[in-house]
């Protein structure tokens, strides 16, 4: 399988909740995040058509906090552990977060 990703990932742990376009909630969390994208790891419960759109809420840790973010995507692929997310729309908590691991 050749490498379909434009960005670096990284092995990121965090909590993480799929808001459907349906308004169907899914939670899981990530096994691996990048710049554009991450794979959740969760049971989808049904067939998830690739390129459905979705939000990402991640759960992501501060100094002293939790802070979340939503974050809106679309399923790039799922396997049996879980689902692939492209993100379409970032935000500057996301940026801030993922900065630490670029450095």
């Amino acid at each position: 399988m050749s490498e379909r990703r434009d960005h670096e990932r990284h092995l990121i742990r965090r909590f993480a909740l799929l808001k459907l376009s349906n308004g169907e909630l899914i939670e899981g969390q990530t096994q691996d995040m990048s710049v554009g994208g991450a794979f959740i790891e969760c049971d989808p419960g049904r067939d998830l058509q690739e390129g459905e759109t979705c939000t990402i809420t991640l759960i992501l840790e501060g100094d002293d906090e939790s802070i979340s973010t939503e974050i809106y995507g679309n399923i790039t692929h799922r396997e049996e552990g879980g689902v692939g997310c492209n993100f379409l729309k970032l935000n500057s908590t996301y940026y801030q977060f993922m900065s630490e691991y670029f450095d």
